[in-house]
């Protein structure tokens, strides 16, 4: 069932041109994805690709708000990362063995499946679920893990209040760039990972391309494009 937007009473103050940015995600994404698998010496690749999860997060929580069954919602995420697992773990080169020493490393949609579910349990004030699903994304290895599924709930704690949204995400997504790492910028070392809050410039500016797109190419791409990754890095 599709996702429908009123303009005139938004349940969310932010970019509600949910295809659009949904297409900026999966671009950096891929580029990111290719940069690290295929390219690891073009970190600017990598630098593009940190735009793309906190995209996903705020469509998520746009998602949760505006869905008409939220249980089909959270099938069809479920149904994607179990389809997507094996050629995640493929694309990470992950044996067996690691998989089960690291407690796997679940991908993406497992994340956003939690983010959903934090939000939902904080909408319906099921405070015992709500810790329940922290715990779970703490103990295991989730993409992104718990900082991934806060940046859902800041989101959707912020939804009327952007200006405090803007702060208090953008303070999250910028800490890894006092961390210090790898990237050196004008001589102070930092971590690429700082450069996702640029996502919040599309996140929080208002477009209205309206592009129409089949909620279902943004499910397929994500297990499509890490599989044409893989095979593209065998030939090579």
């Amino acid at each position: 069932m599709e996702t429908t937007i009123s303009k005139e009473t938004p349940k969310i103050q932010g970019n509600l041109d949910s295809n659009f940015l949904k297409l900026i995600a999966i671009l950096a994404m891929t580029l990111d994805h290719v940069g690290k698998s295929l390219f690891p010496e073009m970190i600017i690749l990598q630098i593009i690709g940190r735009l793309a999860f906190p995209i996903f997060a705020y469509c998520i929580v746009v998602g949760c708000l505006y869905t008409h069954d939220f249980k089909k919602y959270i099938l069809r995420l479920g149904l994607f990362a179990i389809i997507s697992q094996p050629i995640y773990a493929l694309r990470v080169s992950m044996t067996f063995q690691e998989y089960l020493q690291n407690l796997g490393l679940w991908n993406i949609f497992f994340t956003l499946i939690l983010g959903a579910l934090a939000v939902k349990t904080l909408e319906q004030k099921k405070w015992m679920m709500f810790v329940g699903v922290l715990a779970i994304v703490s103990i295991f290895n989730f993409d992104y893990g718990i900082s991934g599924v806060l940046l859902m709930v800041f989101f959707y704690l912020f939804r009327q209040k952007p200006l405090l949204s803007i702060l208090v995400t953008g303070c999250m997504l910028a800490t890894p760039f006092l961390s210090g790492g790898e990237f050196s910028l004008f001589g102070w070392m930092i971590d690429i990972q700082g450069f996702a809050t640029l996502a919040l410039i599309p996140i929080f500016c208002q477009t209205h391309f309206n592009v129409k797109v089949s909620k279902y190419f943004f499910y397929v791409y994500y297990p499509a494009h890490l599989l044409a990754i893989y095979l593209i890095g065998l030939f090579l």
